[in-house]
């Protein structure tokens, strides 16, 4: 048995729309940057984004280039858990919907993201899913 092919394995998880604070740092490689600071991550939403345990597509205010790699700082609401993690840039470009404050859009994988975190994702997100449909989905256990 082979592995899925990376689209596959991109789509092996739901997908919630869901509000989201998002700080991005494009870190300077020539200053080696090891962290970036988070403390001025808000405790409300600033983007909504499509969310999955493998990455989320955004839009933003910034153009990111395909292939960058970005340091984030993910809070969830409403528990206010916090997951900070790098992505890769998969795709990116101008978004053609006019009267939008964030004009572009990126589609961010995670890169390493933990086990814990991942799991902290999927719980998150199944249940996003089931407030969204009044408890009837049946969720399937990964």
């Amino acid at each position: 048995m082979s592995a899925l092919p990376i689209s596959d394995e991109r789509r092996k998880y739901r997908r919630i729309s869901d509000a989201i604070a998002l700080q991005i740092h494009q870190p300077d490689e020539a200053a080696n940057e090891r962290e970036f600071d988070v403390a001025g991550l808000p405790e409300h939403p600033t983007h909504v984004v499509s969310l999955s345990p493998n990455g989320f597509k955004c839009y933003h205010d910034e153009v990111f280039s395909d292939g960058e790699i970005l340091q984030l700082s993910i809070r969830l609401f409403p528990s206010g858990q916090r997951i900070d993690t790098k992505a890769r840039v998969v795709n990116s470009g101008e978004d053609d919907k006019p009267n939008k404050n964030n004009r572009f859009f990126a589609g961010l994988s995670f890169i390493k993201l933990s086990g814990e975190h991942k799991k902290l994702l999927l719980e998150h997100i199944d249940g996003v899913a089931r407030e969204s449909f009044g408890g009837a989905v049946k969720l399937v256990n990964r």
